[in-house]
């Protein structure tokens, strides 16, 4: 058996060609760099709107997130699922996140007779959690499964490539999350853990494996399909921004959509291209939102 050789120059070189290769890609493809475009302009816009520099430090968790992903799977994103039905299936997805905007937007508001005294239209779980369990992610599987796709074409199977591509980033975010509540560090455990019930699965599986993929075969680009699925995931979050989040400020309300909620959504968005599993993708994003 021959011996295995680590050349450090070797690898830095193979970096550098790497790098250019995949710039000369995302210049050539006008789609990746209006995608890219429109990713920046809301953060370029929070210099002016903004008296401190604190949204930077999100912009680059952000950025550095999208660069290990790639970094990591540099010999090439996992390949795309074959989709039947492309236009009706990405309306079928919307559909479920228009219903479940709905939903949060009734329950948020206060408007139906029967929620409970002290009710949490965030985190309960009878009114928030499970319904939105059953919208994004249970009712959407069996449909598809009944129709076809597997485990595999649905992102939920097994995949050892795509830990092994996410682990950097679940590292290095993880032991950020730790120094930031070294102080409590249980309570930041059984935070990722409500938020990957609540959160990371539910937005993953519908936002991610579901209508990520089926604007890529829709739109026939993965460029103008992370733009488009991740505006989709920001605008899923207006009710709650508006009436939660940001006290019912307008202008908040699009500022926080426009940049840390799409900006995410980009991140989380390219990520599944390069691993199409949303296992590792979902915890990622409940370490974040726990944060």
């Amino acid at each position: 058996m021959p011996a295995i050789r680590f050349s450090p120059l070797g690898y830095v070189r193979s970096f550098i060609a790497d790098t250019r290769a995949a710039l000369t890609r995302v210049i050539r493809d006008r789609a990746a760099l209006a995608a890219i475009l429109l990713f920046l302009l809301p953060w370029w816009s929070l210099i002016f709107l903004r008296d401190d520099t604190g949204w930077l430090e999100s912009l680059g968790e952000i950025v550095a997130v999208m660069f290990l992903f790639w970094w990591m799977s540099r010999s090439g994103s996992a390949p795309a699922p074959e989709v039947k039905r492309p236009m009706s299936e990405t309306f079928f997805a919307i559909a479920l996140a228009f219903l479940w905007v709905e939903w949060r937007a009734a329950i948020c508001s206060g408007s139906l007779f029967f929620l409970p005294a002290g009710f949490n239209c965030f985190s309960d779980f009878g009114f928030a959690v499970l319904p939105k369990l059953f919208d994004a992610v249970v009712f959407p599987f069996l449909i598809l499964f009944v129709v076809g796709y597997g485990w595999r074409a649905q992102g939920v199977s097994l995949n050892l490539r795509a830990w092994w591509i996410a682990l950097p980033v679940l590292l290095a975010i993880v032991a950020f999350g730790f120094y930031r509540h070294q102080t409590e560090p249980w309570q930041f455990v059984q935070r990722i853990g409500d938020y990957f019930v609540g959160a990371g699965l539910p937005e993953e599986f519908l936002f991610r494996a579901v209508l990520l993929t089926r604007l890529e075969a829709w739109w026939r680009s993965p460029g103008w399909a992370l733009f488009g699925a991740s505006a989709i995931f920001g605008l899923s979050h207006l009710a709650i921004n508006y009436l939660v989040f940001t006290n019912r400020d307008w202008r908040e309300t699009w500022i926080v959509l426009l940049t840390f909620q799409m900006g995410f959504g980009y991140a989380f968005a390219f990520a599944y291209q390069r691993t199409r599993n949303i296992w590792p993708i979902a915890v990622l994003h409940s370490i974040v939102d726990a944060l």
